[in-house]
């Protein structure tokens, strides 16, 4: 579907008489401005970017063949006395390559340079290497080996095969009748090679005196023969490969028709390429391919002119997209590819008289943007397709537009069509017909004289009376103004109407693409190739042209550039594709690797390798992805009707609607109100129709009566609730075409409830609707009231029996069968349920008996049985209440089996025995799960208080077990002395005392359970209200000698804590030394999946088939088992500063929450002022806490680093294509710590210290916790 697009036609001064082009490569990205040109025996040096004339660099007589070698920096010269020279073209010095003594009659190099191939005069074909070595040497005429020649396999006799356009006689042919009458020494003896695109093979065409006849032999790189040309005639000598390396061309003339003849490696003849003309009056003189094989270029010559002819092929079929046309007083010398990078579509074309045409050709699509219209150029034929109607496969179009000659180029304007042929005629066509509607007339607008002298570039429709177009020469540009009505006035000599130059401008620089602006009327857009500028051009009044500014600069100039304007403000912008496949926005890049692009409506589609994306042109935000086929291109794009059409390497089509197009225009019927053709096309489309209220809520709430009267179809409503969901659409899977930020609800709105929301406010317009009986069933369904749909059908049984079954037919879709028959069930309306039953495929003999045993029962118990089966426990509790008081039993088992303790208290709560059999029965279930504070409660109120004494005291509640106790009549005091001890086991020591001294006048005993509980300035306090000797004798004692204690656990805490923080330190620095995988080279397999799921860790080392046993310690206990291993202290463990890390961070907790005791201990010291050691054991403990607190909080930096914290700025090298490896697996072995306790614990200080306590820095440093520290 693409087209030939000439970019610009560059005129130079080449060298009169030229045979040969050399282009150099290019060098570091550059392109050289000097070329050679080789004309008879010499050899010219050509500046292109200056006025400088051509240099001789060599002279040699007789040259056959020339190459300029790149690694050498040299020209290789070949002349037919056998001389072969290498030439510096920058110094002129020449050196012998080699010499042939017979003569050359051609040479060829390979592609890469590596290969030289000779035909000598004699007949020889001679292989070297690039140094001048011989390969190997044979004659030109020699034989294939006999298991290589063809076998006649005997397919068939001549006589009963099809001969195509031959017709029936040429089966009657014998082989005399189809061999050439004339002498082959009269044939063109020229030898001709051409290489293969990769360098493995070439193929010689020659005239085989054997043969009498001219044919073709393929050799390989070594020089061995592979195979010859199965036997054709009228072959010509003109040969060329096509560097894909799938044919070999060759012109060849049949009876009734001159051909390309495409050749197999093999030599066996493929396919063929069928010539508009007669080799024989129109003779091929070049063959050429392009450097990508896209482009077959083929120049013939007549006696009056010589032409150009450029062919492409897709699917399967020959397009000839342009046509040269030379004339002959001046004629064409030769044509040549370019083939440095980038170039591969420029092609030289030079005359006898020295004249260089660059022709720069680029392919593209001609779509008519308002349409989806594409037209598709095939020699005079124009091939038209509209895709918005259907999509017809090529070479097979909707319509054809049949000309005189063959047609160059096209462009649209509105409903007119203008058509450039060769003959550089206009034919335009306005108003363009439907494509299935009669034959347009064409108006006919000749050339004037200055316009048929100039090749036409970029012809592009201005407005409805001017065409634009470029003509380039030298370095600069002609932008030309074309008047489309031509004036009666304006007419050449033979009378014939004239279009011509109405304004110009010139443009430094070459002109490769233009663009019509957002205002067709008085602006354009042209780039330049030199620089990458594209400058905006304005059209006055006075219909003269201006160049007004720059409107973008790209370091490189592309290739295609379109202006797009955004339909919803009237905002534009340029699109540019550079060869580079850099596609940009306003010299914005939006992409790399781009294959091609096109607007559509306020999007940019293009395509990548396997890839479509759209971006939204008003934020250049991409918005959507989708996978194609691999090579698919963009043709054209339909936005009225959101289609996608595409253009796969094969040549076939697919046409696609993408769901942001869907989206964009189901969004705009939404907010014209049009529901029924929004959701025709959301069905069509498959796109889930909660887009419908998604799209605005507020504004479907506000018009649902709308919504109701568009939908005309029932089943279309049912569709819309039954895909509904409680999610927003428009914020999730279609978010692509909206805006979350914009998104509005209604005040009452949730989108947790949005279900229920639509489908209740559905419901009540539908409400006594009869066109809505079956949404409004569908609603109650997605609602959950079934027994109201169920109620709807049984109230129109009442009335239309037949519409009831068609109903709960309906319903039936929805429901399962037996889940609606046990909402019937749960109505209590047998012949409900007996018309459900009668739908379904249950057996009356197991329903009929049982709703019978129902019917008989009283119907309090009826419903309760119903209930029961229905599993509605509550509700069959409460029918059961209802029953009376004979059902008590049944009642109280019925309330254990289902748990219904608290809804059968609130049954029965005007049934006092029994409700005390309820609590006694709740009570029991309580204790039976642990809950004893509870079941004593419940015990109590059931009036068993001896149980709920136990229950009191296995919780230790002794204040309760103290008035259930006096209630029962039991000893205060032996129950008191009872639960002393086991409040001090649980370290309620406090509460112990209070016991103790309410119910026990014993001094000591009191004094005794302080004691044990530390509690030191309670005892004092006590002590000082007593009179005695007990601060004395007990208490100064046990204080002194806790104390002594706390200060020995203080300085084995701070010990601890240095063992584990220098453990850490020397683990960490091994870790450094040696890294990581040396520390885990003894990890046991088994302790891998200790890891977190988030980790990759194990994955990274360890398959998952390498394990030796299939355990996965996912059971709790076999998981704390495993933790333990993990957190295990014992030096060697491979995760041994993980468990470090743990310990320190317990540690560390554990001496922060010593702040009390420590200051508690130190005032209680203080009071015993009067004791010799009270003081300096206080000033002690006070010292060596401080030591210990200050020696922690230096510390935790230390141990908890930024990478075991995993903050921000290392969080970026776990990811990405930098990655961090070591980081990221320090940050895996991490993940093995508590959340929590990566990082380091907080200290929360409190004021412990007393000032009056002795304390000096002296002091400090005897400290035993400072001498350990350092």
């Amino acid at each position: 579907m693409r087209n030939l697009k000439l970019q610009y036609c560059k005129e130079l001064d080449a060298v009169a008489q030229p045979r040969q082009l050399l282009l150099q490569p290019e060098l570091n990205g550059d392109a050289s401005d000097i070329y050679f040109v080789v004309a008879d025996s010499k050899i010219y040096a050509v500046r292109e970017s200056l006025d400088a004339r051509p240099t001789v660099i060599a002279d040699l007589p007789d040259i056959v063949g020339v190459e300029f070698l790149q690694l050498d920096n040299a020209i290789c010269v070949a002349s037919g006395a056998g001389e072969v020279l290498l030439i510096n073209p920058e110094s002129g010095d020449t050196s012998e390559g080699t010499y042939c003594d017979v003569g050359i009659e051609r040479m060829s190099w390979s592609p890469n340079q590596e290969v030289v191939a000779f035909v000598t005069r004699t007949r020889n074909v001679v292989l070297m290497t690039s140094t001048f070595d011989v390969i190997v040497e044979q004659t030109l005429d020699a034989d294939l080996a006999p298991d290589q020649e063809f076998v006649n396999v005997g397919w068939g006799k001549k006589e009963t095969q099809f001969h195509g356009s031959e017709g029936k006689q040429a089966a009657k042919q014998t082989g005399s009748d189809t061999t050439i009458g004339e002498d082959w020494k009269e044939l063109n003896q020229d030898i001709n090679i051409s290489w293969r695109g990769d360098g493995a093979f070439f193929v010689i065409s020659y005239v085989s005196a054997q043969l009498g006849r001219r044919t073709f032999k393929v050799y390989d790189l070594e020089g061995k023969l592979h195979h010859t040309a199965e036997k054709s005639d009228n072959l010509k000598e003109v040969v060329v490969w096509r560097p894909s390396g799938n044919w070999i061309a060759l012109p060849q003339r049949f009876p009734n028709k001159s051909t390309i003849a495409l050749f197999e490696k093999n030599g066996l003849r493929h396919r063929e390429l069928v010539l508009p003309f007669d080799i024989q009056e129109e003779p091929v003189v070049q063959l050429r391919w392009s450097e990508d094989s896209d482009i077959l270029a083929i120049r013939t010559a007549t006696k009056e002119e010589q032409r150009v002819y450029l062919y492409t092929i897709g699917n399967y079929h020959w397009y000839l997209k342009q046509v040269l046309i030379f004339d002959q007083a001046d004629p064409l010398a030769l044509l040549h590819w370019d083939t440095r990078i980038g170039a591969e579509y420029t092609l030289h074309i030079l005359k006898e008289s020295g004249k260089h045409f660059a022709y720069r050709w680029a392919f593209a699509v001609d779509r008519y943007e308002r349409s989806g219209v594409v037209g598709v150029i095939d020699g005079k034929r124009l091939l038209l397709t509209d895709f918005a109607k259907a999509v017809v496969p090529p070479p097979m179009s909707q319509r054809v537009l049949q000309l005189d000659n063959y047609i160059n180029a096209f462009t649209w304007y509105e409903t007119s069509l203008c058509v450039y042929t060769c003959d550089r005629r206009l034919y335009s066509y306005d108003p363009m017909q439907q494509l299935n509607g009669t034959e347009p007339q064409a108006s006919l607008l000749m050339p004037d004289e200055e316009l048929s002298r100039l090749p036409l570039a970029n012809l592009t429709y201005f407005s409805c009376d001017y065409l634009l177009a470029t003509h380039s020469s030298g370095g600069s540009t002609r932008l030309l103004l074309l008047n489309k009505e031509a004036d009666e006035d304006e007419t050449n000599e033979q009378g014939e109407l004239c279009y011509r130059v109405q304004s110009s401008v010139r443009i430094s620089g070459l002109v490769n693409a233009v663009t019509i602006g957002a205002n067709a009327m008085d602006e354009f857009y042209v780039q330049t190739v030199n620089n990458g500028h594209t400058y905006e051009v304005s059209l006055k009044t006075d219909n003269t042209l201006k160049v007004e500014r720059t409107h973008v600069q790209l370091s490189q100039a592309a290739d295609q550039i379109e202006w797009f304007t955004i339909t919803s403000d009237s905002t534009g912008g340029l699109i540019t594709l550079r060869n580079q496949q850099l596609l940009h926005l306003d010299g914005h890049r939006i992409a790399e690797d781009v294959t091609s692009f096109c607007v559509v409506g306020n999007y940019l589609a293009y395509t990548q390798l396997n890839a479509l994306h759209f971006v939204r042109l008003k934020d250049r935000r991409q918005v959507s992805s989708r996978n194609i086929e691999r090579g698919g291109k963009l043709v054209t794009a339909v936005a009225s009707q959101a289609r996608v059409v595409l253009q796969l390497p094969r040549g076939n089509l697919e046409a696609i609607c993408p769901r942001v197009l869907v989206l964009e225009l189901v969004g705009a019927l939404l907010g014209r109100k049009q529901y029924q053709a929004a959701m025709q096309m959301l069905r069509k489309q498959r796109i889930n129709l909660n887009i419908i209220c998604d799209h605005n809520m507020e504004q479907f709430v506000a018009s649902v009566d709308v919504f109701l009267r568009e939908i005309k179809d029932s089943q279309w409503l049912c569709l819309f609730l039954s895909e509904l969901q409680n999610e927003d659409f428009a914020k999730g899977m279609y978010s692509s075409n909206y805006d979350v930020a914009k998104q509005t609800y209604p005040s009452d709105y949730k989108v947790e409830q949005k279900v229920e929301y639509v489908c209740q406010l559905l419901v009540e317009r539908m409400d006594h609707v009869e066109r809505f009986r079956l949404p409004m069933i569908t609603a109650y369904v997605k609602l959950g009231r079934l027994e109201q749909a169920l109620q709807l059908i049984w109230r129109e049984k009442q009335k239309d029996a037949a519409l009831a079954d068609q109903l709960l037919k309906y319903l039936l879709y929805l429901v399962d069968v037996n889940d609606l028959y046990n909402v019937a069930l749960g109505t209590y309306d047998f012949g409900l349920v007996l018309f459900v039953a009668q739908k379904s495929q249950k057996d009356p003999k197991e329903f009929l008996p049982y709703l019978n045993e129902l019917k008989a029962l009283p119907t309090d118990y009826c419903k309760f049985r119903i209930d029961d089966h229905l599993k509605k426990y509550d509700s069959a509790l409460s029918h059961l209440a209802a029953c009376g008081e004979e059902h008590y039993e049944e009642a109280l088992n019925f309330i254990r089996k289902h748990g219904l303790y608290t809804t059968g208290l609130v049954c029965y709560r005007e049934h006092v025995e029994f409700q005390k059999s309820i609590y006694v029965a709740y009570a029991d279930h309580l204790r039976a799960n642990s809950k004893l504070d509870n079941a004593s409660l419940m015990y109590e109120r059931g009036g068993e208080l001896q149980q709920a004494l136990l229950s009191a005291k296995h919780t230790l509640d002794w204040q309760r077990v103290l008035v259930l106790a006096k209630k029962l009549g039991e000893p205060l005091d032996q129950v008191a002395r009872s639960l002393v001890g086991p409040l001090q086991q649980q370290g309620r020591h406090m509460e112990a005392y209070e016991l103790v001294k309410e119910h026990s006048k014993d001094r000591d005993r009191q004094l005794e359970v302080l004691l044990e509980g530390h509690l030191y300035l309670r005892a004092i306090y006590d002590a000082g209200l007593e009179e005695g000797d007990d601060l004395k004798n007990k208490i100064a004692p046990a204080l002194l000698s806790y104390g002594d204690q706390l200060q020995n656990s203080l300085n084995a805490d701070l010990q601890l804590f240095l063992v584990y923080k220098q453990r850490l330190l020397d683990i960490r620095q091994r870790q450094a030394k040696y890294g990581e995988g040396d520390n885990d080279a003894d990890v046991d397999l088994e302790e891998v999946d200790l890891m977190s799921d988030t980790t990759s860790m194990h994955s990274s080392r360890y398959s998952g088939t390498s394990r030796g046993t299939g355990k996965t310690f996912r059971s709790s206990k076999n998981r704390r088992k495993h933790e333990r291993k993990l957190l295990s202290l014992k030096p060697g463990n491979p995760f041994e500063d993980i468990a470090l890390i743990d310990a320190l961070h317990n540690h560390v907790t554990k001496i922060v929450q010593q702040q009390q005791p420590v200051r508690d201990t130190c005032k209680a010291l203080l009071y015993l002022g009067s004791a010799g050691d009270a003081d300096p054991l206080a000033s002690a403990l006070q010292r060596e806490f401080k030591a210990l607190l200050q020696t922690v909080e230096r510390a935790l930096d230390e141990i908890w680093t930024p990478e075991l914290v995993g903050n921000g700025s290392m969080a970026q090298h776990l990811t990405g294509p930098n990655v961090d490896y070591q980081a990221l697996q320090k940050e895996q072995r991490y993940a093995l710590i508590s959340p929590l306790k990566r990082f380091k614990p907080q200290l929360n200080l409190i004021d412990w210290q007393y000032e009056i306590l002795p304390y000096s820095v002296s002091e400090l440093y005897q400290s035993k916790c400072y001498r350990l520290w350092q």
